[in-house]
């Protein structure tokens, strides 16, 4: 094989790795929203006795427009979720599909407090969300799990109940 056929090689494998990266990313990000509103449905479930108390749950349609680390960028439609109760309000933004630390996140607004949501994936393809305090220093504070408990007390402190 000549050096020419050498390298003809090695650049037809760097062009289909390309593209091989480019299909996942772009099913990544195809899959994103339906991760976020399983999501959703999870933290509608678990807050349905406060809603049937009057607490007003809603998807609000958004865009979204993020890089690719590769360079790629996308633009998509997903929606957030809107909690209002108590004259207050907490929005969950899905704001990342592609993160340095984890496989998407959605930022949660309320008045006092900013947190947001990491998503990881374990090596056997199950999702698991975690709640962490967003810190203007830029320390990275600790994370804890997403459960029942830890997302009822984010409404309660971002309601005021």
């Amino acid at each position: 094989m000549s050096k020419a056929d050498q390298l003809a090689a090695k650049l037809k494998q760097t062009q289909q790795s390309s593209v091989d990266a480019t299909l996942c990313a772009d099913q990544q990000i195809d899959g994103w929203p339906a991760q976020v509103y399983e999501l959703y449905h999870l933290i509608e479930a678990w807050l349905a006795p406060l809603s049937e108390a009057g607490l007003n749950i809603r998807r609000v349609p958004t865009h979204v427009f993020e890089r690719h680390p590769d360079g790629a960028t996308y633009d998509y439609a997903i929606d957030q979720l809107l909690i209002e109760g108590n004259h207050h309000s907490i929005t969950f933004d899905p704001v990342a599909r592609f993160t340095e630390d984890g496989a998407g996140r959605v930022e949660i607004r309320t008045q006092g407090k900013a947190l947001s949501m990491l998503r990881t994936v374990s090596e056997h393809g199950e999702t698991q969300w975690w709640l962490q305090a967003i810190d203007q220093s830029g320390q990275q504070p600790d994370a804890i799990a997403m459960t029942e408990d830890t997302l009822l007390s984010v409404v309660q402190e971002g309601l005021e109940l």
